[in-house]
């Protein structure tokens, strides 16, 4: 057994990089593979090996492994979420919480009615996501360059945290906007704010759910 050189480990990197590899844990799970195999054998056997690597993990099996990630990663969050609503199991910290949110949207309803409250709710989504956008940065793999070389892995429980309130806000905000006019000028009109309303608490219930099973610090689900 021996140690691999920098050049050999920015060979299998270089290689890595070149799959695009959408997540950090595929990636890094990847890598120690390779190393840990390649260092196994003498420096003369690397390239072969390597090639025989490259074979087995080809960009379809990669993508397969992504996907077999996303399925795991998202039945786990769900297994955690669900343990949101069990209110009784709460610790003083959440309850306080969720008791502090709960006034305080009375006077804000009382203020500015739905429209307004459904302004806060989308307020409140958007700070949560850029909460964790802020201390987690890299975990994002955001890039503002289009260059190929340029693509970062991110981490799946990001990937599932932008991409459902991304999508929760998109259903909810498009309901937003097209109820309204759909039942304008018709005797169902006098339902329209509490539509508001209701979507209101749709997004402030999806908040819950991820502040109370998402570590946003750290990005890791809570475990319970």
């Amino acid at each position: 057994m021996r140690t691999l050189s920098e050049t050999e480990i920015q060979t299998i990197k270089t290689r890595l990089d070149r799959c695009l590899i959408a997540y950090q844990e595929i990636y890094d799970e990847l890598l120690d593979h390779y190393i840990t195999a390649l260092e196994q054998l003498p420096e003369e056997a690397f390239l072969q090996k390597k090639e025989e690597l490259d074979d087995t993990f080809s960009w379809s099996v990669i993508k397969d492994m992504e996907k077999a990630l996303e399925k795991s990663a998202w039945k786990e969050f769900l297994r955690t979420a669900r343990s949101s609503y069990k209110i009784w199991t709460l610790g003083w910290k959440e309850l306080g919480t969720l008791l502090f949110v709960g006034l305080l949207f009375i006077p804000v309803f009382l203020l500015t009615g739905p429209e307004g409250t459904y302004l806060v709710s989308v307020f409140v989504l958007f700070s949560l996501v850029g909460f964790s956008i802020y201390f987690n940065k890299t975990k994002y793999g955001f890039s503002w360059s289009l260059a190929r070389d340029a693509h970062k892995p991110r981490y799946i429980l990001a990937h599932h945290f932008f991409g459902s309130h991304v999508f929760i806000f998109g259903i909810t905000n498009l309901l937003a906007q097209l109820l309204p006019k759909l039942l304008e000028n018709t005797s169902y009109a006098s339902i329209t704010p509490y539509l508001l309303l209701s979507l209101s608490m749709l997004l402030l219930a999806f908040c819950w759910v991820t502040f109370t099973s998402i570590n946003l610090k750290t990005l890791k689900l809570i475990k319970t």
